[in-house]
Protein backbone atom coordinates (compact mmCIF):
# COMPACT_ATOMS: atom_id res chain seq x y z
CA UNK A 1 0.00 0.00 0.00
CA UNK A 2 2.77 2.39 1.05
CA UNK A 3 4.52 1.64 -2.35
CA UNK A 4 1.18 2.33 -4.09
CA UNK A 5 1.08 6.02 -2.82
CA UNK A 6 4.43 6.53 -3.62
CA UNK A 7 4.43 5.77 -7.22
CA UNK A 8 0.86 7.86 -7.52
CA UNK A 9 3.02 11.55 -5.81
CA UNK A 10 6.06 11.14 -8.11
CA UNK A 11 3.51 10.56 -11.26
CA UNK A 12 2.02 13.59 -10.24
CA UNK A 13 5.70 15.66 -9.80
CA UNK A 14 6.58 14.25 -13.48
CA UNK A 15 3.13 15.25 -14.83
CA UNK A 16 2.28 19.04 -13.46
CA UNK A 17 5.51 20.71 -14.38
CA UNK A 18 4.65 19.84 -17.58
CA UNK A 19 1.57 21.37 -18.26
CA UNK A 20 2.70 24.41 -16.46
CA UNK A 21 5.54 24.73 -18.99
CA UNK A 22 3.04 23.79 -22.07
CA UNK A 23 1.07 26.89 -20.87
CA UNK A 24 3.84 29.05 -20.03
CA UNK A 25 5.95 28.81 -23.53
CA UNK A 26 8.26 31.32 -24.41
CA UNK A 27 6.64 33.98 -26.80
CA UNK A 28 9.24 36.71 -27.02
CA UNK A 29 10.35 37.81 -30.05
CA UNK A 30 8.69 39.35 -32.72
CA UNK A 31 5.56 38.02 -34.79
CA UNK A 32 4.39 38.56 -38.15
CA UNK A 33 1.70 37.79 -39.91
CA UNK A 34 -2.19 39.85 -40.87
CA UNK A 35 -5.51 40.52 -39.55
CA UNK A 36 -8.85 39.53 -41.66
CA UNK A 37 -11.80 41.69 -41.73
CA UNK A 38 -14.72 41.87 -44.03
CA UNK A 39 -15.84 45.40 -44.96
CA UNK A 40 -19.40 47.00 -45.61
CA UNK A 41 -19.16 45.70 -49.51
CA UNK A 42 -18.63 42.22 -48.25
CA UNK A 43 -15.08 42.10 -49.61
CA UNK A 44 -12.21 40.26 -47.36
CA UNK A 45 -9.22 42.62 -46.63
CA UNK A 46 -6.10 41.79 -45.68
CA UNK A 47 -4.20 43.87 -43.30
CA UNK A 48 -0.42 43.31 -42.56
CA UNK A 49 0.39 43.03 -38.52
CA UNK A 50 3.32 42.93 -36.75
CA UNK A 51 4.02 42.46 -33.14
CA UNK A 52 7.19 42.38 -30.67
CA UNK A 53 6.53 40.07 -27.26
CA UNK A 54 9.15 41.13 -24.30
CA UNK A 55 9.24 39.95 -20.86
CA UNK A 56 10.36 42.19 -17.65
CA UNK A 57 9.68 40.22 -14.33
CA UNK A 58 7.02 37.82 -15.05
CA UNK A 59 4.95 40.27 -17.27
CA UNK A 60 4.30 40.66 -20.69
CA UNK A 61 4.31 43.16 -22.92
CA UNK A 62 5.57 44.78 -26.31
CA UNK A 63 4.79 46.84 -29.29
CA UNK A 64 2.21 46.39 -32.49
CA UNK A 65 2.21 47.59 -36.13
CA UNK A 66 -0.45 47.54 -38.49
CA UNK A 67 -0.68 48.88 -42.23
CA UNK A 68 -3.63 50.83 -43.81
CA UNK A 69 -3.99 50.54 -47.95
CA UNK A 70 -5.44 54.13 -48.55
CA UNK A 71 -5.66 55.77 -51.72
CA UNK A 72 -2.74 54.08 -53.86
CA UNK A 73 -0.45 54.47 -50.64
CA UNK A 74 0.47 52.19 -47.32
CA UNK A 75 -0.37 54.56 -43.85
CA UNK A 76 1.44 52.43 -40.62
CA UNK A 77 1.05 53.26 -37.08
CA UNK A 78 2.34 51.54 -33.93
CA UNK A 79 0.97 51.41 -30.59
CA UNK A 80 1.56 49.24 -27.05
CA UNK A 81 -0.08 46.54 -26.26
CA UNK A 82 -0.37 44.54 -22.97
CA UNK A 83 -0.25 40.74 -23.09
CA UNK A 84 -1.41 38.30 -20.39
CA UNK A 85 -1.96 34.52 -20.34
CA UNK A 86 -5.94 33.08 -19.24
CA UNK A 87 -5.06 29.35 -18.95
CA UNK A 88 -4.36 28.12 -22.10
CA UNK A 89 -5.33 31.63 -24.46
CA UNK A 90 -3.41 34.31 -24.84
CA UNK A 91 -5.19 37.90 -24.80
CA UNK A 92 -3.62 40.78 -26.44
CA UNK A 93 -4.92 44.42 -25.96
CA UNK A 94 -4.67 47.76 -26.91
CA UNK A 95 -3.03 50.59 -24.92
CA UNK A 96 -2.81 53.35 -27.41
CA UNK A 97 -0.63 54.28 -30.70
CA UNK A 98 3.01 55.48 -30.19
CA UNK A 99 3.47 57.08 -33.83
CA UNK A 100 1.37 56.67 -36.83
CA UNK A 101 1.20 58.67 -40.33
CA UNK A 102 -2.68 58.32 -40.92
CA UNK A 103 -5.00 60.86 -42.97
CA UNK A 104 -7.08 60.77 -40.43
CA UNK A 105 -6.38 61.16 -36.41
CA UNK A 106 -7.73 57.56 -34.92
CA UNK A 107 -10.10 57.25 -31.99
CA UNK A 108 -8.60 57.03 -28.28
CA UNK A 109 -12.17 55.28 -27.43
CA UNK A 110 -11.77 52.27 -30.35
CA UNK A 111 -9.81 49.84 -28.84
CA UNK A 112 -8.84 46.31 -30.21
CA UNK A 113 -8.65 42.96 -28.13
CA UNK A 114 -7.28 39.72 -29.33
CA UNK A 115 -7.36 36.00 -28.10
CA UNK A 116 -5.34 33.51 -29.65
CA UNK A 117 -3.87 30.03 -28.91
CA UNK A 118 -0.34 28.98 -29.53
CA UNK A 119 0.72 25.99 -31.36
CA UNK A 120 4.13 24.72 -31.36
CA UNK A 121 5.62 22.32 -34.14
CA UNK A 122 8.86 21.34 -34.74
CA UNK A 123 9.36 23.96 -37.78
CA UNK A 124 7.64 27.02 -36.25
CA UNK A 125 5.58 28.12 -33.04
CA UNK A 126 1.88 29.79 -34.86
CA UNK A 127 -0.69 31.62 -32.77
CA UNK A 128 -4.25 31.61 -34.24
CA UNK A 129 -7.48 33.35 -33.02
CA UNK A 130 -10.00 36.20 -33.30
CA UNK A 131 -9.74 39.88 -33.24
CA UNK A 132 -12.86 42.55 -32.03
CA UNK A 133 -13.21 46.16 -31.46
CA UNK A 134 -15.41 47.45 -28.87
CA UNK A 135 -18.72 49.83 -29.64
CA UNK A 136 -18.59 53.49 -29.58
CA UNK A 137 -21.41 56.31 -29.80
CA UNK A 138 -19.91 56.95 -33.37
CA UNK A 139 -18.43 53.89 -34.15
CA UNK A 140 -19.96 50.33 -34.79
CA UNK A 141 -17.40 47.27 -33.67
CA UNK A 142 -15.64 45.61 -36.03
CA UNK A 143 -13.67 41.88 -35.65
CA UNK A 144 -12.45 39.17 -37.94
CA UNK A 145 -9.42 36.60 -37.96
CA UNK A 146 -5.65 37.02 -37.26
CA UNK A 147 -2.80 34.81 -37.51
CA UNK A 148 0.79 35.23 -37.09
CA UNK A 149 4.25 33.17 -36.83
CA UNK A 150 7.22 34.03 -35.22
CA UNK A 151 9.88 34.42 -36.75
CA UNK A 152 13.75 33.93 -36.39
CA UNK A 153 15.73 36.33 -38.10
CA UNK A 154 13.52 39.21 -35.84
CA UNK A 155 16.17 42.10 -36.98
CA UNK A 156 14.74 42.12 -40.66
CA UNK A 157 10.70 43.15 -39.61
CA UNK A 158 9.53 46.75 -40.39
CA UNK A 159 8.67 46.96 -36.68
CA UNK A 160 11.93 45.81 -34.96
CA UNK A 161 13.89 48.64 -37.72
CA UNK A 162 11.43 51.26 -36.12
CA UNK A 163 11.93 50.34 -32.76
CA UNK A 164 15.53 50.60 -33.12
CA UNK A 165 15.44 53.80 -34.95
CA UNK A 166 13.22 55.34 -31.84
CA UNK A 167 15.93 53.82 -29.49
CA UNK A 168 13.43 51.11 -27.80
CA UNK A 169 14.58 47.95 -29.42
CA UNK A 170 17.44 47.80 -26.51
CA UNK A 171 14.70 47.49 -23.76
CA UNK A 172 13.14 43.90 -25.54
CA UNK A 173 14.07 41.26 -23.21
CA UNK A 174 15.01 39.17 -26.00
CA UNK A 175 17.57 41.78 -27.13
CA UNK A 176 19.89 40.96 -24.71
CA UNK A 177 22.73 38.79 -24.23
CA UNK A 178 21.82 35.26 -22.30
CA UNK A 179 23.86 34.76 -19.14
CA UNK A 180 25.64 31.61 -19.03
CA UNK A 181 26.19 29.98 -16.09
CA UNK A 182 28.91 26.86 -15.47
CA UNK A 183 28.13 24.52 -12.91
CA UNK A 184 30.70 24.92 -10.08
CA UNK A 185 32.97 21.81 -10.61
CA UNK A 186 34.82 20.81 -7.35
CA UNK A 187 38.44 20.72 -7.94
CA UNK A 188 40.15 17.48 -5.90
CA UNK A 189 44.39 17.68 -6.14
CA UNK A 190 45.82 14.66 -5.19
CA UNK A 191 47.97 14.16 -2.07
CA UNK A 192 52.00 15.25 -2.21
CA UNK A 193 53.96 12.12 -1.75
CA UNK A 194 56.91 12.70 0.86
CA UNK A 195 59.73 11.79 -0.34
CA UNK A 196 63.02 11.59 1.59
CA UNK A 197 65.11 14.45 2.20
CA UNK A 198 68.86 12.69 1.14
CA UNK A 199 71.10 15.33 2.74
CA UNK A 200 73.72 16.48 0.09
CA UNK A 201 77.48 14.73 -0.25
CA UNK A 202 79.70 17.21 2.22
CA UNK A 203 82.86 17.70 1.00
CA UNK A 204 86.05 15.51 3.30
CA UNK A 205 87.12 17.36 6.15
CA UNK A 206 90.38 19.32 5.67
CA UNK A 207 93.22 18.31 7.18
CA UNK A 208 94.43 19.59 10.52
CA UNK A 209 97.21 22.21 9.40
CA UNK A 210 99.97 22.76 11.84
CA UNK A 211 99.79 24.97 14.93
CA UNK A 212 101.21 28.41 14.10
CA UNK A 213 101.88 31.06 16.32
CA UNK A 214 99.99 34.44 14.68
CA UNK A 215 100.81 37.22 17.27
CA UNK A 216 98.10 39.70 18.64
CA UNK A 217 97.42 42.75 16.40
CA UNK A 218 95.67 45.87 18.18
CA UNK A 219 92.92 46.96 16.50
CA UNK A 220 93.92 51.10 15.78
CA UNK A 221 96.93 49.26 13.92
CA UNK A 222 97.02 49.56 10.31
CA UNK A 223 100.76 48.59 9.21
CA UNK A 224 102.71 45.44 10.81
CA UNK A 225 106.40 44.94 10.34
CA UNK A 226 107.97 41.69 9.67
CA UNK A 227 110.57 40.89 12.44
CA UNK A 228 114.21 41.39 11.42
CA UNK A 229 116.69 38.75 12.15
CA UNK A 230 119.64 40.59 13.49
CA UNK A 231 121.97 37.49 14.42
CA UNK A 232 121.82 34.37 11.80
CA UNK A 233 122.85 32.26 14.78
CA UNK A 234 119.10 32.50 15.72
CA UNK A 235 117.71 30.63 12.73
CA UNK A 236 116.47 27.20 13.69
CA UNK A 237 117.70 23.81 11.43
CA UNK A 238 114.87 21.76 10.37
CA UNK A 239 116.65 18.97 12.40
CA UNK A 240 116.00 20.44 15.39
CA UNK A 241 112.89 18.61 17.63
CA UNK A 242 109.36 20.79 17.36
CA UNK A 243 109.63 20.90 21.28
CA UNK A 244 112.79 23.45 20.73
CA UNK A 245 111.93 24.85 17.69
CA UNK A 246 108.29 25.85 19.27
CA UNK A 247 110.34 27.14 21.95
CA UNK A 248 112.45 29.32 19.45
CA UNK A 249 109.52 30.48 17.90
CA UNK A 250 107.74 32.29 20.68
CA UNK A 251 111.52 34.04 21.69
CA UNK A 252 112.00 35.25 18.12
CA UNK A 253 107.99 36.77 18.09
CA UNK A 254 107.97 38.15 21.62
CA UNK A 255 111.25 40.22 21.16
CA UNK A 256 110.56 41.35 17.29
CA UNK A 257 106.80 41.79 17.74
CA UNK A 258 106.62 46.00 17.35
CA UNK A 259 103.92 47.78 18.24
CA UNK A 260 102.35 50.68 15.46
CA UNK A 261 101.72 54.00 15.85
CA UNK A 262 98.27 55.14 16.08
CA UNK A 263 96.61 56.41 13.03
CA UNK A 264 96.27 60.44 12.64
CA UNK A 265 92.52 61.55 13.79
CA UNK A 266 90.55 62.27 10.67
CA UNK A 267 89.41 66.13 10.85
CA UNK A 268 85.71 66.73 8.62
CA UNK A 269 85.48 69.72 7.57
CA UNK A 270 82.17 71.56 8.37
CA UNK A 271 80.87 72.62 5.36
CA UNK A 272 79.92 76.36 5.87
CA UNK A 273 75.75 76.74 5.45
CA UNK A 274 74.54 78.35 2.15
CA UNK A 275 72.74 81.89 2.95
CA UNK A 276 69.88 82.32 -0.40
CA UNK A 277 70.57 85.90 -1.23
CA UNK A 278 67.55 88.55 -0.84
CA UNK A 279 66.52 89.79 -4.52
CA UNK A 280 66.58 92.81 -4.30
CA UNK A 281 63.14 94.44 -4.34
CA UNK A 282 61.37 95.44 -7.43
CA UNK A 283 60.59 99.49 -7.64
CA UNK A 284 56.59 100.18 -7.13
CA UNK A 285 55.24 101.14 -10.58
CA UNK A 286 53.19 104.58 -9.54
CA UNK A 287 50.05 105.57 -11.72
CA UNK A 288 49.65 108.16 -13.15
CA UNK A 289 47.43 110.47 -11.23
CA UNK A 290 43.84 110.33 -12.45
CA UNK A 291 42.70 113.79 -14.20
CA UNK A 292 39.20 114.59 -13.78
CA UNK A 293 37.60 115.53 -17.29
CA UNK A 294 36.56 119.11 -17.73
CA UNK A 295 32.94 119.36 -17.64
CA UNK A 296 31.51 120.55 -20.97
CA UNK A 297 29.58 124.04 -21.03
CA UNK A 298 26.10 124.02 -20.72
CA UNK A 299 24.58 125.79 -23.39
CA UNK A 300 20.76 126.68 -22.90
CA UNK A 301 18.37 125.89 -25.59
CA UNK A 302 16.47 128.70 -27.45
CA UNK A 303 12.48 127.17 -26.32
CA UNK A 304 10.80 126.06 -29.65
CA UNK A 305 8.10 128.60 -31.39
CA UNK A 306 5.14 127.85 -30.03
CA UNK A 307 2.58 127.50 -33.09
CA UNK A 308 -0.85 129.58 -33.42
CA UNK A 309 -3.76 127.78 -33.24
CA UNK A 310 -5.83 128.38 -35.99
CA UNK A 311 -9.68 128.09 -35.86
CA UNK A 312 -11.33 124.69 -37.49
CA UNK A 313 -13.55 125.41 -39.37
CA UNK A 314 -16.92 122.89 -39.59
CA UNK A 315 -17.72 122.27 -42.64
CA UNK A 316 -21.25 120.19 -43.82
CA UNK A 317 -20.80 117.07 -45.03
CA UNK A 318 -23.71 116.43 -47.54
CA UNK A 319 -25.78 113.07 -46.16
CA UNK A 320 -24.73 109.93 -47.92
CA UNK A 321 -26.73 107.04 -48.97
CA UNK A 322 -27.44 104.16 -46.84
CA UNK A 323 -24.60 101.40 -47.91
CA UNK A 324 -25.91 98.93 -50.06
CA UNK A 325 -27.22 95.04 -48.66
CA UNK A 326 -24.37 92.64 -48.88
CA UNK A 327 -24.16 90.05 -51.49
CA UNK A 328 -25.83 86.75 -49.92
CA UNK A 329 -22.91 84.48 -51.72
CA UNK A 330 -19.54 85.44 -50.01
CA UNK A 331 -16.95 82.50 -50.30
CA UNK A 332 -13.64 82.40 -48.50
CA UNK A 333 -10.50 81.86 -50.21
CA UNK A 334 -9.94 78.36 -52.24
CA UNK A 335 -7.05 77.83 -49.47
CA UNK A 336 -9.74 76.72 -46.87
CA UNK A 337 -10.13 73.60 -48.90
CA UNK A 338 -10.53 72.05 -52.15
CA UNK A 339 -6.66 72.34 -52.62
CA UNK A 340 -6.37 70.21 -55.28
CA UNK A 341 -9.49 70.68 -56.72
CA UNK A 342 -8.06 70.55 -60.16
CA UNK A 343 -5.94 67.98 -59.81
CA UNK A 344 -9.47 65.42 -59.63
CA UNK A 345 -11.48 64.54 -61.99
CA UNK A 346 -15.16 66.19 -61.37
CA UNK A 347 -18.03 63.68 -62.30
CA UNK A 348 -21.42 65.53 -63.35
CA UNK A 349 -24.07 63.40 -63.70
CA UNK A 350 -26.99 64.86 -61.57
CA UNK A 351 -29.02 67.39 -62.52
CA UNK A 352 -32.34 69.50 -61.64
CA UNK A 353 -34.05 73.01 -62.26
CA UNK A 354 -34.64 75.31 -59.77
CA UNK A 355 -37.52 78.58 -59.97
CA UNK A 356 -36.64 80.82 -56.98
CA UNK A 357 -33.93 83.35 -56.48
CA UNK A 358 -33.14 81.56 -53.45
CA UNK A 359 -32.28 78.17 -52.38
CA UNK A 360 -31.29 76.32 -48.87
CA UNK A 361 -28.48 73.75 -49.17
CA UNK A 362 -28.40 71.10 -46.32
CA UNK A 363 -25.20 68.27 -45.77
CA UNK A 364 -26.14 65.27 -44.19
CA UNK A 365 -24.06 61.96 -44.30
CA UNK A 366 -25.53 59.27 -45.81
CA UNK A 367 -25.96 56.30 -43.76
CA UNK A 368 -23.17 55.21 -40.83
CA UNK A 369 -21.25 58.35 -39.58
CA UNK A 370 -17.57 56.92 -40.04
CA UNK A 371 -15.59 60.83 -39.93
CA UNK A 372 -16.20 62.14 -43.30
CA UNK A 373 -15.59 66.00 -44.36
CA UNK A 374 -16.21 67.21 -47.52
CA UNK A 375 -15.94 70.71 -48.58
CA UNK A 376 -18.61 72.38 -51.51
CA UNK A 377 -17.63 74.51 -54.31
CA UNK A 378 -20.17 76.52 -56.28
CA UNK A 379 -19.19 78.07 -59.40
CA UNK A 380 -15.27 78.11 -58.12
CA UNK A 381 -16.61 79.85 -54.50
CA UNK A 382 -16.25 77.87 -51.12
CA UNK A 383 -19.86 77.84 -49.71
CA UNK A 384 -19.21 75.02 -47.34
CA UNK A 385 -15.35 74.34 -45.87
CA UNK A 386 -13.98 71.78 -44.47
CA UNK A 387 -17.63 70.68 -42.81
CA UNK A 388 -17.67 67.09 -40.82
CA UNK A 389 -21.12 65.15 -42.07
CA UNK A 390 -22.68 64.14 -39.05
CA UNK A 391 -26.35 63.56 -38.45
CA UNK A 392 -26.72 67.20 -37.58
CA UNK A 393 -28.07 69.60 -40.19
CA UNK A 394 -25.11 71.59 -41.81
CA UNK A 395 -27.39 74.67 -43.78
CA UNK A 396 -26.79 77.13 -46.05
CA UNK A 397 -28.65 79.06 -48.40
CA UNK A 398 -27.94 80.66 -51.82
CA UNK A 399 -29.50 83.71 -53.92
CA UNK A 400 -29.69 82.69 -57.26
CA UNK A 401 -30.59 86.41 -58.40
CA UNK A 402 -27.21 87.19 -58.04
CA UNK A 403 -25.71 84.52 -60.06
CA UNK A 404 -24.79 85.17 -64.31
CA UNK A 405 -25.88 82.29 -66.56
CA UNK A 406 -28.28 80.24 -66.58
CA UNK A 407 -27.20 77.09 -64.71
CA UNK A 408 -25.26 76.30 -61.02
CA UNK A 409 -22.15 74.07 -60.48
CA UNK A 410 -22.17 72.37 -56.97
CA UNK A 411 -18.91 70.13 -56.22
CA UNK A 412 -18.74 67.77 -53.77
CA UNK A 413 -14.46 67.70 -52.28
CA UNK A 414 -13.55 64.73 -50.30
CA UNK A 415 -11.09 66.09 -47.84
CA UNK A 416 -11.09 62.86 -46.04
CA UNK A 417 -12.47 59.40 -46.80
CA UNK A 418 -13.52 58.45 -42.92
CA UNK A 419 -13.21 55.01 -41.51
CA UNK A 420 -15.19 53.35 -44.52
CA UNK A 421 -14.55 54.94 -47.88
CA UNK A 422 -15.38 56.37 -50.09
CA UNK A 423 -16.97 59.99 -48.93
CA UNK A 424 -20.71 59.49 -49.30
CA UNK A 425 -23.36 61.85 -48.23
CA UNK A 426 -26.54 63.30 -48.93
CA UNK A 427 -27.46 66.98 -50.06
CA UNK A 428 -30.95 68.68 -49.91
CA UNK A 429 -32.33 71.57 -51.90
CA UNK A 430 -35.03 73.43 -51.18
CA UNK A 431 -36.49 75.46 -54.21
CA UNK A 432 -39.44 77.10 -52.46
CA UNK A 433 -41.50 74.24 -51.15
CA UNK A 434 -40.47 71.57 -53.33
CA UNK A 435 -37.15 69.68 -51.97
CA UNK A 436 -34.88 67.39 -54.30
CA UNK A 437 -32.37 64.65 -52.42
CA UNK A 438 -29.22 64.36 -54.05
CA UNK A 439 -27.32 61.43 -52.99
CA UNK A 440 -23.10 62.21 -53.82
CA UNK A 441 -20.12 59.81 -53.42
CA UNK A 442 -16.71 61.24 -53.51
CA UNK A 443 -12.57 59.95 -52.99
CA UNK A 444 -9.59 61.59 -53.70
CA UNK A 445 -9.21 61.00 -57.23
CA UNK A 446 -12.92 61.98 -58.13
CA UNK A 447 -15.22 64.79 -57.29
CA UNK A 448 -19.17 64.35 -57.18
CA UNK A 449 -21.12 67.83 -59.67
CA UNK A 450 -24.41 68.69 -58.94
CA UNK A 451 -25.61 70.60 -62.09
CA UNK A 452 -28.67 73.29 -61.26
CA UNK A 453 -30.29 75.02 -64.62
CA UNK A 454 -32.29 77.75 -64.23
CA UNK A 455 -35.95 76.92 -65.35
CA UNK A 456 -37.06 79.69 -67.80
CA UNK A 457 -40.39 81.67 -67.70
CA UNK A 458 -43.16 81.21 -70.22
Amino acid sequence: MKKYFIRIIFMLCFFLPATSMAQQQDITGVWNGELELTDTAGQLVHLPYEIAVTEEKGKLSGYSRIIFHVNGKDEAGMQGINIKWKGKELVIEDEGFVEHDFTINPSRRVKKTMILTLDVTDKEMILEGTWSTNRTRIYIPAKGTAVLKRKVDFKTSALFKRLDTLKMAEKLSFTQPQKITTPAVAVVTPPVEKKAVIPPPQPPAPEPEPDLIIPAIEKSTSIVLMPVVKKPQQLVAAIVPPTKQKKMQMDMVTKSTIKAPPPPPVIIAKPEPVVAKAAPPKPEKKNPPVVAPKPAPVVAKAPAPVAEKKPVEVVAKPATAPPPPPVAIVAPSITKGAAELDKRITKSDQSLYFESDSLTLTLYDNGEVDGDIVTVVMNGNIIFSKVLLTEKANNKTIYTRDITGDSVSLVMYAESLGDIPPNTGLMVIMDGEKRYEMRFSADLKTNAAIILRRRKKE
